[in-house]
């Protein structure tokens, strides 16, 4: 019952209705910058009700999504490698 040691190499954001304005972005940013720097590789951004549905931000360049919409499959590339789940899954 206690917490792991260290950064998970694959780490999922799901945004809630607080998540967003300009306030809610750079405080997500500064969380994927820790995330990063403690080692995660790969992390999405999930933003169910917008068009762009997953961000997948890379630790080698964190300032460049991917971007994954519906009817897409998503990756977490090198983080889980071969590992993709249909964006559709998220909608179940």
């Amino acid at each position: 019952m206690k917490f792991l040691e260290g950064a998970p190499v694959f780490a999922v954001e799901i945004r809630s209705e607080n998540d967003y304005g300009l306030q809610a972005e750079q405080t997500m940013a500064e969380k994927r910058a820790d995330y990063f720097t403690a080692g995660t590789l790969v992390i999405w951004d999930v933003d169910l009700p917008g068009d762009d549905v997953v961000k997948v931000y890379r630790a080698t360049d964190p300032n460049n999504p991917a971007i994954c919409h519906r009817g897409e499959v998503g990756e977490a590339e090198p983080a889980l490698p071969g590992w993709t789940m249909p964006i559709d899954d998220l909608f179940l």
